[in-house]
């Protein structure tokens, strides 16, 4: 991995920040991917939020990897596929349903599960509650900081008028 600046970074147009994915053009985010990786910079992006996580007070590896066994020692799944999907959902629902996101109301319906103090308290079937797996706002940030110094030190913004 190197420390300094590419010698060709990623030329981006200032347009770029109102992009959607959708609207993104697929050369330009092959071109920063191929410089992100080629730098070594995704190693390190996955390694900083790999430690954020693990350093994180919330314990929330542990918490994911005791939910995953749950869903698997109850029944509820049975292939690592859905095992998987379903991991993938109850973190992302828990996610919307925290504050930073907006939670529902206490006692609202949310994707089928009933809310208390704005998490989902139970599955849809009845089943026993889970440990609130939302990602901590603080590794979100941490990571955004690194992904963001990654990018810039590849990318550089087109002056408004430059072509």
């Amino acid at each position: 991995m190197t420390s300094q600046n590419p010698s060709t970074p990623v030329k981006v147009p200032p347009s770029a920040a109102s992009y959607t994915n959708a609207t993104l053009d697929t050369d330009l985010r092959s071109q920063i991917n191929m410089l992100l990786m080629k730098e070594g910079l995704v190693t390190k992006i996955q390694e900083h939020l790999l430690h954020s996580l693990n350093a994180n007070s919330s314990n929330w590896p542990t918490t994911v990897q005791n939910h995953a066994l749950s869903l698997l020692r109850s029944g509820e799944v049975t292939t690592f596929p859905a095992l998987l999907r379903r991991v993938i959902d109850d973190v992302r629902q828990d996610t919307l349903a925290s504050p930073s996101f907006g939670s529902a109301p206490n006692g609202t319906e949310l994707n089928g599960k009933k809310s208390t103090n704005g998490t989902p308290s139970g599955e849809a079937n009845g089943a026993s509650s889970h440990t609130n797996l939302t990602v901590p706002h603080s590794v979100v940030e941490d990571a955004l900081k690194v992904t963001r110094e990654s990018l810039e030190s590849v990318c550089s913004i087109e002056e408004n008028g430059a072509s």
